[in-house]
Formats: C-alpha cells, structure tokens, sequence
C-alpha cells in the first residue's frame, strides 16, 4: 500500500478529522470577520445556551479554532482567499470538446471553456455554479395547450449545486492532497 493509502485507512479507521486541523501560518485577524459574525448569529439563532456563550467559546466549540489556533475549516469558510495559504484548493474547471478529457475539437481545441475558481467554499461554488450555467444549454419549450413558456436546463440547477457543494465539503483535505487541485467539471 502507498502511504497516502496507508494514511486513508487510518483517517477512516482513528476518524481523523483533516478539515479541523490547527493552520499556523493563519491568523483570527485575516478572516473576513462580517462572515464570521454572520457566522455565529446563525448558530446563535432559537439556541439560549448558545447565545448565552462568549464568541471566543463558540469558535472553539464550532472548530472554527483548536486550543486559540484557526483550523483549516475556518480558513476555506472565512478567509478572503484561502489560496494563499493553500494554492491547490480550488476547482479547476474545464469542458472539453467531446465526450472523454483527451479528445480533440474539430479545429484542434482541447478545451472549449477552462478556469481555475478561487475563493473561500461559497465563493467557489458561486463561481463553479456560473461556470456551469455558463457551458449548459437551455431548451426553451412553449406548453402546446397553455402557450406558457418553460426554461430547461440540460440538468437540474438544484442537482447540480448539491453536487458541487457536496464535492468541496466532503474533497479530502489532508495533508497527502495538498498539492491536487479539487476537481475539473464536464459539461457535453
């Protein structure tokens, strides 16, 4: 087994926790603190004994910090650009002209739209979810009966940002992926 395998089971195995690991080279004053107070109005909302709870308890309670450091979750929720602590977590977006990456457009393009998304998590999936509406095709059907007029999209706007969402929240985040980009995304 490879050592990244050898890691993966163990992190299954031990339930590692690689997204809350302590990041030293951040610091609280880089968060973008609107966010993170919006943040913590949330939690704080129908829940008295949160809201009775100093933010510096939250922060640690929601592992926002561990033992008064940021954790990486902290950095990819709240930091204005968490690549420059982490250049390889972001999405690398990309449609290629066929069916299979590799295959060659009729004028001799590789890739028909390409972008690396950046940001903190919503930032990048506001940006993967414009670059896929950008690359998807919309049918526009008129009902025979009503004469009402109906966008479809080639796949469901909903489906398409939960799979997004789920992909950069649940993308291993330890150590052995660090210099991976996230992910690049098809369209045909």
């Amino acid at each position: 087994m490879t050592e990244y395998e050898v890691y993966s089971y163990e992190a299954y195995r031990k339930k590692y926790q690689d997204d809350i690991r302590v990041i030293e080279r951040a610091s609280f004053a880089t968060l973008n603190q609107e966010l993170l107070a919006e943040y913590v109005q949330l939690l704080k909302k129908g829940k008295p004994h949160l809201s009775a709870m100093p933010d510096h308890e939250i922060y640690e309670l929601m592992s926002i910090k561990r033992n008064d450091e940021l954790t990486l979750s902290a950095v990819m929720n709240f930091s204005p650009y968490p690549q420059a602590y982490f250049p390889q977590l972001c999405i690398i977006a990309t449609v290629v002209p066929g069916n299979e990456v590799g295959m060659i457009g009729d004028q001799g393009e590789r890739f028909i739209d390409n972008q690396r998304i950046e940001g903190n998590i919503s930032e990048m999936l506001e940006g993967a979810m414009q670059f896929v509406s950008r690359n998807m095709r919309t049918k526009t059907i008129i009902h025979p009966r009503t004469g009402k007029r109906e966008d479809r999209t080639d796949y469901p706007i909903p489906a398409v940002r939960e799979a997004i969402l789920n992909a950069l929240v649940h993308r291993d985040y330890s150590i052995h992926t660090e210099g991976i980009p996230f992910a690049s995304a098809r369209v045909f």
